[in-house]
């Protein structure tokens, strides 16, 4: 039985057995190939299939939520500096998440909510289409500024292996 959304989030943020590594990226468009190339190299490092579609959906969830936070959640101006966090969390055997954080507080809109003649914004219909599962939550305690990540879950698949000593 798969899990739900959150049992997803309680094992990527409590799990005793959890690896976690995270980068931050100026928010522009180039994180996009960064976030990308990120997740290619971590899953590596962990092992995970290559081979698999687990990977290329991993790399095209993590894709688009980065261009959401870079193309509708910068709150600066463009001349200033402001950054995209990625996040993977693995349980070996588990699960793996993604979570992308930005400056802002609003939630993503699914493309339900858009006009049907809209040009974009279906990014997250993807999303939930390549995803076990997917959630936003309120940045975490402790920065001073305001936001939300987004977090996409995913099943292991059965032939990963354990984790790697060097992640």
């Amino acid at each position: 039985m798969p899990l739900t959304n959150r049992q997803f989030l309680a094992v990527m943020t409590r799990g005793d057995r959890t690896e976690c590594v995270e980068v931050q990226l100026e928010s522009q468009a180039p994180a996009v190939g960064e976030a990308r190339r990120f997740v290619r190299r971590q899953l590596a490092a962990w092992w995970l299939p290559e081979d698999d579609d687990f990977l290329d959906r991993v790399v095209l969830t993590t894709s688009e939520l980065v261009a959401n936070a870079v193309v509708h959640a910068r709150t600066r101006p463009a001349d200033e500096s402001e950054h995209v966090g990625v996040r993977l969390t693995f349980a070996a055997g588990i699960a793996l998440g993604v979570l992308v954080t930005d400056n802002s507080g609003a939630a993503p809109l699914p493309a339900f909510c858009l006009r049907p003649n809209a040009s974009g914004g279906r990014g997250l219909a993807l999303v939930s289409a390549m995803t076990d599962g997917w959630t936003t939550v309120p940045r975490e305690c402790g920065r001073s500024m305001p936001g939300k990540g987004v977090w996409a879950f995913f099943s292991c698949p059965k032939a990963a292996g354990g984790m790697s000593p060097l992640a």
